[in-house]
């Protein structure tokens, strides 16, 4: 297993962080053998393609050591601020449409916890386009 690659940075970047799109799915499971990790699938614009290409991509968090998820049921979950990679130490962080002070990315895990409302904290991150 890798730490994070640069491809992992150029589709957040490819995807303008995921602004304007949708949280499709937060899941977390368990593989054989292997610590808690956590799956979460968007559905957003390509901006490097350009046009209207939209497409699935999915972020899967391994060795998860926290999570969080305070979502309401029966409503749309669209992506209105970004989605954010965001290392801190050996862990790294992906926090889905956080607002913090200033409207800056947060400086701490603890910023994280008390303002986040969607969020993974693992060791390891692997970001991929979902083929149509």
């Amino acid at each position: 297993m890798t730490d994070t690659t640069p491809n992992n940075i150029k589709l957040f970047k490819d995807y303008h962080n995921f602004d304007d799109g949708l949280l499709v799915s937060f899941t977390y499971f368990y593989l054989p053998d292997e610590p808690l990790a956590a799956k979460i699938v968007l559905y957003a614009r390509n901006e490097r393609i350009g046009g209207d290409t939209w497409r699935h991509v999915e972020i899967v968090v391994r060795d998860v050591q926290e999570l969080c998820a305070k979502v309401k049921g029966n409503q749309f979950n669209a992506i209105s601020s970004s989605v954010k990679l965001l290392r801190f130490g050996e862990l790294w962080c992906v926090d889905v449409d956080g607002t913090y002070l200033y409207g800056k990315d947060p400086v701490s895990l603890d910023e994280i916890r008390k303002d986040g409302e969607c969020y993974v904290i693992g060791r390891f991150v692997e970001v991929n386009e979902v083929p149509d």
